[in-house]
């Protein structure tokens, strides 16, 4: 550890560890598979012997190790271990061991982000968007957090900036803006990633796609560090942000950030070189959101007009759930009987409202992402005959009636390409059945919706941006119903 204690002084004048949280049962050379010792000696052995002057891939030492929840797992399973800037794990040890891939790191971006817990393909459990600054001292109350990045990453704005200058900017109320004053570090970007619509700029491209020393073999070789280069970050989850943060007690440090779905890279132009750009701490945070309950949203009073509160199910899960209360204010009307449907896919879920109250009707269908984005639409299906030139794989579902229109039709959100096929039949809740339908009800910033009493599950859809809005929604989580009424 003296060989890495130089490099590290250095790299604490400059701030560059982004808020220490530490990692339980941590302990030297204690690698839970010869896999992931595999893994990090390719990268990190070197820097770890002072061989190579660059910032870590995974972290100079393991550490917590454990089975954790993971539906596709062995016995539902899979194994893990924290590193300061990932998670490696294992999800089919009956895999090749050969295959690059046979390691991977968790998502732990996305989940930190959109506040859901992954613990299967398709499963995933509803916590918090973690408070947790991602690019600053732990003690800067005002610098951007990965609950920040919400509003970027639910940004799809499909629009290619190659060779324009990064010059957005995030605060930490999520706030996305520009400011002319980063034109001078003069980051363009420089690569548009087609498959989640977001743009890299060249600091983050050169060093995704880096050549170094590497071991390879038992053999030190000059290779790729990341190939291909999503390998240790995965796809970008929003364009590059600026923000000024305190950094190694210097306030207004400027620091541009950008998520990925496994990773955070951060670019700070007063960092000496090699070490301008960095892999945040994400393991670290990940593990104090997941185990500690790291970054939770304080609780909240809300001062509601005439002490109006949710009741039932919704106000169960409003109480129980601070930063639902936090995030959806106060319900501006009482619930509402509705006529709910519900289907699963491959990469999320659709859920289907119809409401009827005299003359007045209306339908509306929510495309539930698994990154936590969410488009609607309106439900216009009229009993249109099923189209017969599509088939799914064995074991899936090709989505009907107005759930399959908008899976066919909604080309602009690439629904049919997002969510993959169903993988059940969808799951009613009529208004008159002898089981009984949902509800739905209003708040200032976004609803919730009773999917019936035989899913008994609680989606919370959430509008960031404007009261009272019935349409501009941006992420969405999901509850399970344990309302005893």
């Amino acid at each position: 550890m003296k060989r890495f204690t130089t490099i590290l002084a250095a790299i604490a004048i400059f701030g560059l560890l982004f808020g220490s949280f530490g990692l339980a049962n941590a302990a030297p050379n204690n690698f839970a598979d010869l896999a992931f010792q595999t893994t990090w000696t390719r990268t990190d052995s070197l820097v770890d012997s002072g061989a190579v002057k660059r910032s870590f891939y995974w972290g100079p030492l393991p550490g917590y190790t454990t089975n954790e929840d993971y539906a596709e797992g062995v016995g539902g399973k899979h194994l893990v271990q924290y590193f300061d800037k990932s998670r490696m794990e294992i999800n089919d040890p009956n895999g090749d061991r050969s295959n690059p891939f046979y390691v991977t790191n968790g998502l732990l971006t996305k989940e930190l982000i959109s506040g859901q817990m992954q613990t299967g393909n398709n499963r995933f459990v509803a916590r918090y968007a973690a408070e947790i600054a991602l690019a600053s001292d732990t003690d800067d109350l005002s610098a951007p957090t990965y609950a920040s990045f919400r509003s970027a990453t639910y940004d799809y704005g499909d629009i290619n900036k190659l060779n324009q200058t990064a010059t957005s900017t995030i605060d930490r109320a999520g706030r996305l803006g520009t400011d002319s004053r980063f034109s001078s570090y003069s980051v363009k970007y420089t690569y548009y990633e087609a498959a989640t619509r977001h743009n890299v700029p060249t600091v983050f491209w050169d060093f995704l796609n880096a050549s170094g020393p590497l071991v390879q073999g038992g053999k030190t070789v000059n290779a790729r560090l990341n190939d291909p280069y999503f390998y240790a970050t995965g796809y970008p989850i929003a364009d590059a942000y600026w923000a000024s943060v305190k950094i190694a007690g210097q306030t207004n440090t400027d620091v541009l950030i950008q998520p990925y779905e496994r990773r955070v890279l951060t670019y700070v132009p007063s960092a000496p070189a090699g070490f301008k750009v960095q892999m945040g701490n994400i393991g670290q945070h990940y593990y104090s959101w997941r185990y500690n309950d790291a970054g939770k949203p304080a609780p909240v009073v809300q001062n509601c007009p005439g002490g109006r509160v949710p009741v039932r199910g919704f106000g169960k899960v409003w109480a129980d759930h601070p930063e639902v209360q936090q995030q959806l204010g106060c319900n501006y009307e009482a619930e509402r009987a509705i006529t709910t449907a519900q289907q699963y896919f491959e990469h999320g879920q659709m859920l289907d409202v119809i409401y009827q109250s005299g003359s007045y009707s209306y339908k509306k269908i929510y495309v539930l992402f698994e990154d936590g984005s969410i488009q609607a639409f309106d439900d216009t299906y009229t009993n249109e005959a099923e189209p017969t030139n599509i088939t799914a794989p064995a074991g899936l579902y090709v989505p009907l009636r107005g759930f399959g229109k908008v899976w066919r039709e909604g080309t602009g959100a690439r629904v049919r390409e997002r969510l993959g096929f169903a993988t059940a039949p969808e799951t009613v809740a009529a208004l008159g059945s002898p089981a009984g339908g949902g509800a739905q009800q209003y708040f200032q910033r976004g609803q919730m919706i009773y999917a019936g009493p035989v899913l008994k599950k609680i989606y919370v859809i959430y509008n960031d941006r404007d009261q009272y809005s019935y349409d501009n929604y941006n992420h969405w989580s999901v509850f399970d119903d344990t309302y005893q009424g």
